[in-house]
């Protein structure tokens, strides 16, 4: 149900030219809207058809994808964690979880949730209850952990191109290797806390590029803790 003015009438006549959605047909007089000193005039409320919702929907998901072609795709990314995030803490807050208590959540492949701590047995219901929740925060570990691949390897290919050694070359290319394996082992692996979701594969390739933590704030400790 859309509730609509009496004096958007004449507007949404001339868009309707059909009587289709029972708004206005083509050639249907329109009253004249009232005058100011008129008493204001109860909402109409209209009933649009399936095909009328429909392009509305479509319109409004067109208007939403030319938003995102402006944006990276770390700005996305983040919008998306951050968004996710939100609606955590604020599950969690419901669950009488400590917004300073530091949730490790792990996704399997197939979006199984398991945490450890006090709460394990109501945030893993939270998740086997809704498993849109579930699926939000697998695609999401997914994503962060593609971004932390691209990370290591344009590390890897800078660290290629800075050095005709070749035993420097096959040093970097280890390293790379090394990295894989402990991305793919993070990938699943985010953290909740003070609202805001983390995702530990991108916490390490931060701490490969600022191993001091004197610019992320980050604990190497932290996230060795995760490797486990």
């Amino acid at each position: 149900m859309v509730a609509i003015s009496n004096g958007m009438n004449s507007a949404i006549a001339r868009d309707a030219g059909t009587s289709e959605t029972g708004i206005a047909a083509k050639g249907s007089k329109i009253p004249a809207a009232p005058s100011s000193s008129a008493p204001a005039a109860s909402a109409t409320v209209i009933d649009l058809s399936d095909r009328a919702k429909s392009i509305i929907a479509k319109a409004q998901a067109d208007m939403d994808a030319t938003r995102n072609l402006t944006k990276t795709f770390d700005e996305i990314l983040t919008e998306r964690t951050d968004a996710l995030g939100k609606k955590l803490s604020d599950a969690f807050s419901a669950l009488n979880v400590p917004p300073e208590f530091a949730t490790h959540l792990k996704v399997d492949k197939v979006g199984n949730v398991t945490t450890e701590g006090p709460w394990k047995a109501k945030i893993e219901k939270l998740f086997a209850d809704n498993p849109e929740l579930a699926k939000e925060l697998k695609e999401v570990a997914g994503l962060n952990a593609l971004k932390a691949a691209q990370a290591s390897l344009d590390l890897y290919t800078e660290q290629k191109k800075s050095t005709n050694d070749e035993k420097k070359q096959a040093e970097a290319w280890t390293s790379y290797h090394v990295r894989a394996l402990n991305i793919q082992t993070l990938s699943g692996v985010m953290t909740v806390k003070d609202g805001k979701l983390r995702s530990a594969a991108v916490d390490y390739m931060d701490m490969i590029a600022d191993p001091t933590g004197i610019n992320s704030g980050k604990s190497r400790q932290d996230v060795a803790d995760r490797l486990v």
